[in-house]
């Protein structure tokens, strides 16, 4: 069974890892506005897809568009993600600008829309800041100008100063090194970040797109060992990753069944990891990863892989049907 690899996997992570209010809601605490109060649950993310003239397609990461409790207005924030330095980048921040000011309602009282760089490349960003093209080098008097766009270089951030919550440095470390040589070193500090999430019944989730994002972006030839670092931490860790194995004993619990205190705690475990590694599988298969790579990563023979992609074609379909 021949499927497609995913395109680009920087942008997939980013836009995950992004859509998750617990990632956007630390980053706009640790590093826009720390002393606003932003009401969240009147604020949403805003698809931003948008095609030219010459059809050349123009797609903006993420739009966010948040009630501000502390100024009673909504700001509006474009989030465009870099592993590269684009000189395109100028000219499609300012056609998103467009777009964003387009559907803004008339006389809403708002902020922005503030353009946003989160880049993590390793060479350096020598792109001017400055949306005005003819004049490169404006002086800037506010901290939010509707002449430049607020850059983010991650990369070249030291490790001890990208805080938030767990979440946030959790995806801005994973950023910065999945397709370096230093992720095979690096993947413990992001594995420790993890267990600060014990109480997140999401938690699975995050391990789940980071060994997807990991195995599609990594050193070709670090990808085994850096996913296995991941799999004994997650089943066997009993320091750093205790809280994620408790939360796929509690998963297996509740199919699995009861006979006896100890024998139900193992086939709980098992039965946890079981379903977490179809889930996985699942998530592989839905973004083009071939059989062989899904069985390598999750322990799952082929047989049952090809069952999980019948499956899921089968619901596609049925998908298209009502439709």
């Amino acid at each position: 069974m021949k499927r497609k690899r995913l395109q680009s996997p920087h942008d997939r992570f980013f836009k995950v890892m992004f859509s998750k209010t617990a990632v956007v809601s630390s980053f706009i605490n640790a590093y826009l506005f720390p002393n606003i109060e932003i009401d969240y649950s009147l604020s949403s993310a805003i698809k931003n897809d948008t095609v030219d003239g010459f059809l050349n397609e123009f797609r903006s990461d993420i739009v966010y568009r948040l009630f501000d409790k502390t100024n009673a207005r909504f700001i509006y924030l474009l989030f465009e993600h870099k592993s590269t330095p684009d000189k395109k980048t100028l000219v499609q921040i300012k056609h998103y600008l467009n777009s964003i000011e387009n559907d803004i309602p008339e006389g809403e009282k708002h902020e922005g829309p503030i353009p946003v760089v989160i880049y993590h490349g390793r060479r350096k960003w020598r792109i001017s800041l400055s949306l005005d093209l003819d004049h490169p080098d404006p002086v800037l008097h506010t901290n939010f100008s509707r002449l430049q766009y607020l850059l983010f270089d991650f990369y070249h951030t030291p490790d001890e100063e990208i805080h938030g919550s767990p979440q946030l440095p959790l995806t801005l470390m994973a950023l910065k090194y999945v397709k370096t040589r230093l992720i095979n070193k690096k993947i413990d500090p992001i594995l420790v970040i993890l267990r600060e999430m014990i109480d997140e019944k999401d938690v699975a989730e995050y391990v789940d797109e980071l060994a997807l994002y990991i195995d599609s972006a990594a050193p070709s030839d670090l990808k085994v060992k850096v996913q296995e670092k991941i799999k004994t931490a997650i089943i066997t860790g009993e320091n750093k990753m205790s809280s994620i194995k408790e939360y796929f004993k509690q998963e297996g619990r509740k199919e699995g069944k009861e006979e006896g205190r100890m024998e139900g705690r193992k086939e709980g475990i098992e039965e946890g990891v079981k379903q977490e590694a179809e889930k996985i599988a699942l998530n592989m298969l839905k973004n083009g990863e071939s059989t062989e790579k899904v069985a390598l990563y999750t322990g799952l023979p082929e047989e049952k892989i090809t069952n999980l992609y019948t499956q899921l074609i089968k619901n596609i379909g049925k998908n298209d049907i009502r439709k």
